[in-house]
């Protein structure tokens, strides 16, 4: 049960922030094409001419409904909403399970800081794995758009089941983990940053009585600490794993731009600067706060709501 309420918490946190999503994937993936083909100087000249359909977030937003209406910026929805229950019902059930048995607490019954980060991370490796194929999907989708929207490699997926099919036919099953040690990072960083941080202030606010007597004040609160260092830690791995998932592939399923994780990090920094890792950075702590905060305060009430409800079964009885 624990894992079924941790992703389906997710996806109702997912539909509320992936217009967020939308605009971070088209961030960072803005300029890179012509990054990778010229040099720091004509890259320099040529972003001085070059037009920013998604410059900021009120410009990004603007264009999109420009380009593809209201509807566009709930771009790749369904893969992202799957991606976020199987990903999640993983990752929460999985840290739920090792909060049940204290496995982050110390002898005392006290959490653990260390134990809070290596837990979530192992929790978000096992998410991800399982999740990857549909966050490609996601980010394929979201990036596309059209004219002089577009950025990045343009897939020209249909649907999420159209994806699926093409990149089977192209790449057989492997295909659909390509790029996996991006989304691996990612996760294994947000997850450990944002469910020890989450767990660590929610701990010491329900000393308080205001916080112990409201589960969604508790959760809330906790949320906005969690989501702000878990997107100041993770939007870097964030960048490289929308770049690494939406590059081109060619004849033997090999990407066109990088070759793995360390490689997309060297170039993304060599032509772009340390700075390009943040590209998003905005939009992504938009999507990520309110994500975190109706995410694991959905997951929070559902929580409750399943001990209430068993409560008053054995009550019954």
């Amino acid at each position: 049960m624990d894992f079924v309420l941790g992703g389906f918490s997710a996806a109702c946190a997912g539909f509320f922030s992936n217009p967020f999503d939308v605009i971070k994937t088209r961030q960072q993936l803005q300029g890179e094409m012509v990054s990778i083909q010229h040099g720091i100087k004509d890259l320099q000249l040529k972003a001085e001419k070059q037009k920013q359909p998604y410059k900021n977030i009120f410009q990004s937003i603007k264009s999109i409904v420009k380009s593809e209406g209201i509807r566009g910026l709930q771009k790749g929805l369904p893969s992202a909403l799957a991606f976020q229950f199987c990903m999640n019902s993983v990752r929460l059930g999985t840290y739920q399970t090792i909060d049940n048995y204290g496995y982050n607490r110390n002898t005392n019954g006290e959490l653990n800081p260390g134990l809070c980060i290596l837990w979530g991370g192992i929790s978000g490796i096992f998410g991800s794995t399982v999740g990857c194929p549909l966050y490609m999907i996601k980010t394929q989708m979201q990036a596309q758009s059209y004219g002089k929207y577009a950025v990045g490699f343009q897939h020209g997926h249909k649907s999420t089941l159209d994806a699926f099919k093409r990149i089977l036919a192209e790449s057989g099953v492997r295909g659909l983990w390509r790029g996996w040690t991006g989304i691996l990072a990612r996760t294994s960083v947000g997850s450990s940053v944002q469910l020890s941080t989450f767990s660590k202030t929610k701990d010491f606010l329900i000393g308080y009585e205001v916080f112990a007597e409201s589960i969604v004040l508790t959760a809330f609160t906790s949320s906005i600490l969690s989501g702000f260092y878990t997107s100041l830690a993770m939007n870097p791995f964030d960048t490289i794993a929308t770049r690494m998932f939406n590059q081109g592939v060619n004849a033997e399923g090999k990407g066109l731009l990088y070759k793995n994780l360390l490689d997309c990090f060297v170039k993304t920094i060599r032509v772009e600067g340390l700075l390009a890792l943040y590209k998003g950075f905005a939009a992504n702590y938009m999507r990520i706060a309110p994500h975190t905060i109706l995410n694991l305060t959905f997951w929070d009430l559902f929580k409750n709501w399943k001990d209430l409800y068993y409560d008053s079964v054995v009550y019954l009885e």
